[in-house]
């Protein structure tokens, strides 16, 4: 396997590790009402660890494959003085702190008897998707201009966080439906992801339209262009998940009351493919960040 495919792997997996703790925070702590919110981040806490120890493995990981890229590949992957010096970069600048705030995360994560835990790991996961608009395409300008560019890239991390983030413990969810005595917490936390989930979806579109426009001035259609090409699958895919989610929301929801095992059975499978197509966004993401846009 080649370094840059490797990065790319790692980036991959570092994205989703982030965004899936920032949806877990939001939703459990956030969405959920008070003493249901406890219950929720109990059924998750599994994955909540994992994901946090997927974060601080390949937020080194990438810094580790930077190493390798700057010096002489694979022997300069544990090389101090290689690291020392990615970290003079403007990659290297943002990652300094980026890797900080993954130490106080996996610190607070450990720390479950902290009464203000929850807080703590949305304020980590909110940092640590925010310092990733400081670096890549989104830093490619200077002036207003970089200045909009990362503050919509922000915009458009943090929103789609949620839409991503947010599908696994919306299927935890989906269980206590079935229990009479936790079914109206339940409902209630499902009513405020979905509204909550309208302005996301919608801020993801826009988001990468003002991206689009900044990036490349035009419209991708280019397709002798990689990344052009990537960049209109990703918005297909895109695409598909929004008509997954206004399917689920619009046609399935007010069919749980009149059929609700066959209909919840559809409703968890189509959140399943949709769950399934955002990681192939984030795969494509990853890839096509590191390809210079024209």
């Amino acid at each position: 396997m080649s370094l840059t495919a490797l990065f790319v792997l790692c980036r991959f997996a570092h994205f989703a590790s982030l965004m899936q703790i920032f949806g877990l925070s939001v939703f459990c702590s956030l969405l959920a009402p008070a003493g249901f919110s406890a219950m929720l981040l109990r059924k998750n806490q599994t994955l909540m660890m994992w994901s946090g120890a997927v974060a601080a493995v390949t937020s080194v990981g990438m810094l580790s494959i930077q190493a390798m890229l700057m010096g002489n590949g694979w022997s300069d992957g544990l090389n101090l003085n290689v690291w020392l010096l990615v970290l003079t970069t403007t990659f290297g600048e943002v990652w300094r702190w980026h890797l900080l705030l993954t130490a106080a995360l996996m610190l607070v994560l450990l720390m479950d008897w902290l009464s203000v835990r929850n807080l703590l790991v949305f304020l980590c996961s909110l940092g640590l998707l925010l310092s990733q608009a400081l670096i890549g395409h989104a830093a490619m300008h200077d002036g207003m201009l970089g200045l909009i560019h990362r503050l919509n890239h922000m915009v458009h991390l943090l929103s789609a966080a949620y839409w991503f983030g947010c599908l696994l413990p919306l299927l935890a969810c989906m269980y206590y439906t079935r229990k009479p005595e936790l079914r109206p917490f339940a409902i209630a936390t499902l009513i405020r992801f979905s509204t909550w989930g309208h302005a996301a979806v919608a801020l993801v579109i826009l988001t990468g339209i003002v991206n689009t426009a900044i990036v490349l001035q035009r419209w991708p259609t280019e397709l002798t262009s990689l990344y052009q090409c990537l960049l209109v699958i990703k918005i297909l895919l895109v695409g598909i998940m929004a008509a997954v989610a206004v399917y689920n929301r619009y046609r399935l929801v007010p069919l749980m009351g009149k059929d609700s095992g066959h209909t919840e059975r559809r409703f968890v499978l189509m959140t399943w493919i949709e769950w399934g197509l955002a990681l192939l966004v984030l795969l494509l993401v990853s890839l096509f960040a590191t390809l210079a846009p024209r």
